[in-house]
């Protein structure tokens, strides 16, 4: 089959109508996200379903034609496809009418699906489901392909069986395991019958047959045991499949996410050791008073001299007055200090302890010092009283200097205590910056962290970090699940042989008495026909086999084409104990690549749709195109170049929608013209045609241009 023209007319972005006219190889169609690629895909899906479903649908319909229609006027939809099949030339289309109504809806009608064969001059028009004859929908499973996520063609759970039925002979075994089945069942019946006439052997008879029929049932129950715990075993052997890709994931992921719990809690730990509420520090705690030791001295300083200044005014003033007792006191060389100085508890302290704290003398009671000392402190005592006729007065009426000497001495006792203030201050802010570089040094590393989480979770296939750890806390559980349905699956296995060996000995032993018998003819054909159906089983495997194995052999060259350059691996496709497939990638120690690069991915998996479409040329003695959307999304450039390289060498059409080939020239997106060049084979762009809205749908219309 060779696709010789495609017309899109009025099918979403495809307004009016549009031809693409291919070529018998490689036909590229090049756009942008958005220009219409899928679109495209889109079309030929809905034109190829012979189902009778999906038929007339108003987003099919292109919004610009919708929008320049008129109340009442109609159009179509329709998607056609020229080609040629056995030497014959075909068109299939598919079309229905659109009507826009006054109010703006849109109605559908008259649809139709038809095949329409030219033969000389007559044209034959046939039901469109007819088109199955051509491309048989179990072909068309192998030939279009959506993204490189749709590649592998075992995702679904029948796939396989249907690989087999459709490509090898074993579908033709089917109708012979039932008549086989029916048969056996009828000989056996008729051996049964004949030997009811045997009187001699009745119970040995009676005793074979209930020995049969439990074994037969027994086996049945195995068979159906076996079944079930392969599927377990396939179940839970894919879900460590899973895991196995994503394992070294999960282990990293738990890994990130301990050490960013660990560096978040001494984060926390951190910051909860910072204190920086200043402001209660400056007042509750006197920070303020830090600088305050210049000021003390400078303020001690000021009210001695003040004193002095006072006392010396006090004494002039007294000895002008001429007074006796003030003579007394100026009988000094010098200005004695205040009577309150020392204070009256120093004083008294002093007295008690019988020593001068100010020279640190010994003053034993009595003695000249220590009555110097008592002398002082009555003295003291004297000046609180208050004089009741006083002949002369007081040069100060008020004590404000004492006031400020007992300050003076209040702030020289703390003095100490405030000098460590400074020091306090120092060392709180100081913690509390090393606390802040601690806290950043944590923040860098805890970003490392997330970096490193992201980079995991960004490469686990779409695993979420749930499901990631999930799978890894299951992962015992599954792995002793799985372990436990293969030794149940031995086990039975080993039952299977016993009870096989135990049906085959009383079968053998129902024979043998019917040697001699009526019911000897019945015997041996019963016999024979069980033969003759493990021999039909026998040769459904080994067809099945040797279909798999050319499905290799012919993958395998493929990939050599593909990754020339590159490491292949080698293709396998295995069948799983449930009856499913898959296509897997083998090292050359016999161990699987489970987690191939997705170029490799891509390219293996693709090597087998290759060689699957081998076979069904090879089948049907006819090639069937390949169609391809966003293949090589994952590709490097290098890879890209090689892989169309490779296409458009391979002796069949294939079609490749991919927005491959472009390139960003002064924030344009233009062909890349060096690499296209390079294409055996056609090359048809398109885009939004311009100008448009981004925000009406209505304006976009896909335009094509045919390159080369």
């Amino acid at each position: 089959m060779i696709i010789q023209k495609i017309e899109i007319e009025n099918f979403r972005s495809y307004y009016k109508q549009n031809i693409f006219e291919l070529t018998n190889g490689l036909n590229l169609i090049i756009g942008s996200n958005g220009d219409g690629k899928t679109t495209f895909y889109e079309a030929l899906e809905w034109l190829f379903r012979t189902d009778g479903t999906n038929k007339m649908d108003t987003k099919f319909i292109s919004k610009k034609r919708i929008e320049e229609l008129f109340s009442n006027e109609s159009d179509d939809v329709r998607v056609a496809m020229t080609y040629e099949h056995k030497g014959k030339a075909k068109i299939l289309e598919k079309m229905f009418h659109f009507t826009k109504s006054f109010d703006g809806e849109i109605s559908t009608s008259n649809y139709s699906f038809s095949l329409i064969e030219n033969v000389g001059v007559e044209r034959i028009v046939k039901d469109g489901i007819r088109f199955d004859y051509d491309l048989p929908s179990e072909i068309r499973k192998y030939m279009m392909f959506k993204g490189e996520s749709d590649l592998d063609v075992f995702q679904n759970s029948n796939a396989l069986k249907m690989l087999v039925e459709t490509f090898s002979d074993v579908k033709d075994f089917e109708a012979y395991f039932e008549f086989m089945e029916y048969a056996t069942k009828k000989a056996d019946q008729a051996r049964d019958n004949a030997q009811k006439l045997d009187k001699k052997n009745t119970d040995r008879i009676k005793q074979l047959n209930r020995t049969i029929e439990f074994e037969t049932g027994t086996l049945n129950d195995i068979e159906r045991e076996i079944k079930n715990k392969e599927n377990e075993a396939v179940n839970f052997n894919s879900l460590l499949k899973s895991i196995e890709q994503s394992k070294e994931s999960s282990k990293l992921l738990i890994a990130v996410n301990r050490r960013i719990e660990t560096l978040s809690q001494k984060r926390s730990q951190m910051q909860n050791r910072i204190d920086e509420n200043y402001t209660i520090n400056l007042l509750d705690d006197m920070w303020i008073l830090m600088g305050f030791t210049d000021i003390a001295e400078e303020y001690s300083c000021k009210v001695s001299e003040v004193d002095k200044k006072r006392r010396k005014l006090e004494q002039n003033y007294l000895f002008t007055a001429g007074q006796e007792k003030a003579i007394k006191k100026m009988q000094t060389d010098f200005v004695p200090l205040p009577v309150h100085i020392p204070g009256q508890k120093v004083m008294q302290e002093m007295l008690d302890e019988e020593v001068c704290k100010i020279c640190g003398r010994p003053a034993k009671k009595h003695s000249e010092a220590w009555e110097f000392m008592l002398h002082r402190l009555e003295e003291y005592m004297e000046s609180l009283k208050v004089p009741e006729d006083e002949e002369i007065a007081p040069f100060y009426l008020n004590d404000y200097i004492v006031e400020l000497q007992k300050r003076d001495t209040t702030l020289n006792d703390n003095l100490s205590e405030i000098t460590k203030l400074r020091h306090k201050i120092q060392e709180a802010i100081a913690f509390n910056n090393r606390m802040h570089d601690e806290v950043k040094k944590i923040d860098a590393n805890l970003n490392m962290e997330f970096e490193q989480k992201k980079r995991i979770l960004s490469q686990t296939d779409g695993l979420t970090e749930e499901q990631l750890l999930a799978n890894y806390e299951n992962i015992s559980n599954w792995v002793e699940q799985k372990n436990k349905a293969e030794n149940r699956i031995d086990f039975l296995k080993r039952q299977r042989t016993q009870h096989r060996a135990a049906l085959d000995e009383a079968q053998d032993a129902l024979s043998k008495l019917a040697e001699g018998t009526s019911a000897a003819i019945y015997a041996k054909t019963a016999q024979i026909i069980r033969q003759i159906s493990e021999a039909f089983k026998s040769a459904k495997e080994t067809n099945k086999k040797r279909l798999l194995h050319a499905i290799e052999d012919e993958s395998n060259e493929f990939l050599e084409k593909l990754n020339s350059n590159d490491f292949k691996g080698t293709i396998r496709i295995i069948e799983k104990a449930n009856g499913q497939g898959e296509a897997v990638l083998m090292n050359n120690d016999n161990t699987r690549i489970f987690t191939p690069n997705t170029a490799l991915r891509t390219t293996y998996l693709m090597s087998v749709l290759f060689a699957i479409g081998k076979l069904s040329s090879e089948k049907d003695k006819t090639e069937f195109p390949l169609l391809f959307d966003a293949p090589t999304s994952s590709f490097t450039d290098a890879k890209e170049s090689e892989f169309f390289n490779v296409i458009s060498k391979l002796k069949k059409q294939v079609i490749i929608v991919t927005k491959s080939f472009l390139k960003d020239k002064n924030g344009e997106v233009v062909l890349d013209q060096s690499k296209v060049s390079e294409v055996n084979g056609s090359v048809f762009r398109i885009e939004k045609k311009k100008p448009f809205d981004d925000k009406k749908l209505g304006t976009i219309q896909t335009v094509i241009s045919k390159i080369k």
